[in-house]
């Protein structure tokens, strides 16, 4: 059993808290006609729905789209790659959690910043 630093286990939550908002962001995303929080309660179903979206993104806006989704799949990717490691003797410091927080953070903010809620121009 992994005993972690209690400031360890409050930087893998925000990073837990974070990664579940951004695919809270892409099962909106990816929802289109359907149902937003149906895709989320489903496990791997809010990156399978955006980079659905993403393909079917008209062609001006679909690279972009699609490497914002392809992003946040990465991030996502990188905190459970994280998390998992700890159990293999990788790296237990709060700092490592932290820092993949704010990269979840950040695409997460920019999928709703340039999917989301469009800007003018």
């Amino acid at each position: 059993m992994v005993k972690l630093a209690e400031e360890t286990l409050v930087a893998v939550g925000r990073m837990t808290v974070a990664a579940t908002d951004l695919e809270h962001v892409l099962s909106r995303i990816g929802a289109g006609d359907a149902d937003a929080d149906e895709i989320f309660a489903r496990a791997g179903a809010p990156l399978v729905a955006a980079r659905a979206a993403a393909r079917s993104a008209g062609p001006a806006f679909r690279e972009e789209y699609a490497n914002l989704v392809e992003g946040a799949a990465t991030q996502l990717a990188v905190g459970q790659a994280a998390l998992r490691a700890v159990w293999r003797g990788g790296r237990t410091d709060a700092a490592l959690f932290d820092e993949i927080t704010v990269r979840l953070l950040r695409c997460r903010d920019a999928l709703h910043e340039r999917i989301l809620v469009p800007t003018e121009g």
